[in-house]
């Protein structure tokens, strides 16, 4: 069974490539009523606040900040090779 949950899987082997894999860690807060919690996942590495992303379950708001985090990741990668 296939899945569009990638985003963490893509951030993992971004980060196991450049040799910050264990830089990655999460801050994630439910916000709301037990039945219809909305999730808030911040991906930091190394400490620092990268990106965000909300959604109705953790897997699902981490996902969003893993893609959000990636694209920042490899924008600033292409700027600095661009220099």
């Amino acid at each position: 069974m296939a899945n569009n949950l990638d985003g963490t899987v893509a951030l993992n082997n971004y980060l196991q490539n450049i040799g910050k894999a264990t830089s990655l860690s999460w801050e994630d807060k439910p916000t709301g009523p037990r039945h219809a919690v909305e999730w808030t996942s911040v991906c930091k590495i190394d400490g620092k606040n990268v990106a965000s992303g909300n959604g109705p379950q953790k897997n699902i708001a981490r996902d969003a900040a893993a893609r959000a985090a990636l694209a920042i990741l490899t924008a600033e990668e292409a700027a600095g090779a661009a220099k």
